[in-house]
């Protein structure tokens, strides 16, 4: 009896799944590459005016929605509360935002910018169009819905896992 490895109908299949293995792999490493090339040109413009990209992060959410309370700002930056006080705490000294009493809860804070901190907010979100016209440039909008809608799925694939 023939070996079932060496089936032509085996082999095609293996051979099919390593080709899916193998784009798969080289799609998730396209996509952290991508990532880490625009974190560092974001970073590198970012510098130039003297801002970080966690400060950017900030800025660009209060600037999107103020007077979010720390807690939702940490979760939409992905870290820890207290990494964000700490951040906080140095825009703050700077003059670039406040912490008001939440009305509705006395343990909450509400962010805002301040007129300092929405200027600096605006430069980095130039900064931010820039760096995502380099990324978009040639591309149609017919690959870059595609591109999207991609993501969205592998999000909804991801985040259904961390809830298991």
């Amino acid at each position: 009896m023939k070996n079932a490895s060496t089936h032509p109908t085996v082999r095609r299949a293996r051979s099919n799944d390593s080709d899916i293995d193998g784009a798969a792999v080289r799609s998730w490493l396209s996509v952290v590459n991508a990532y880490h090339l625009c974190e560092a040109l974001m970073g590198r413009r970012l510098a130039e005016l003297g801002v970080r990209t966690p400060e950017h992060e900030i800025l660009a959410n209060l600037r999107r929605d103020p007077g979010i309370t720390q807690q939702v700002l940490a979760s939409r930056c992905f870290s820890a509360k207290s990494h964000i006080s700490g951040l906080l705490t140095l825009l703050e000294g700077r003059g670039w935002l406040r912490r008001e009493p939440d009305p509705a809860d006395a343990r909450a804070k509400r962010l805002y910018l301040e007129p300092l901190g929405e200027r600096i907010a605006a430069q980095t979100a130039a900064v931010q169009g820039a760096v995502v016209a380099v990324m978009v440039d040639g591309e149609s909008a017919a690959t870059l819905g595609d591109v999207a809608e991609a993501m969205q799925r592998v999000s909804a694939r991801l985040k259904a896992q961390l809830t298991d």
